[in-house]
């Protein structure tokens, strides 16, 4: 779940999967994987495709504002 949070956060940050998974050293494809886990198992959307691109839902703009403060303490923690 927290890959998926980390994903999705990184995916908000550069506005592409494929930025994204640049800026966590990962595959476009585990970008994806990470964050359609997230949501199976929240049982709601947290991206949806807009043409060729993708953005953020509510839900998921909801998600990572209430997770931010968590996923900063975290990064805190591991310095």
């Amino acid at each position: 779940m927290l890959d998926g949070l980390i994903a999705l956060r990184a995916f908000a940050d550069t506005g592409t999967m494929a930025r994204a998974a640049l800026r966590l050293r990962v595959t476009q494809s585990a970008v994806s994987k990470r964050i359609q886990s997230l949501e199976d198992r929240l049982g709601r959307s947290l991206v949806e495709p807009i043409g060729r691109r993708v953005r953020l839902t509510t839900e998921g703009e909801r998600l990572l504002a209430e997770a931010e403060p968590l996923l900063h303490q975290l990064a805190e923690v591991l310095e």
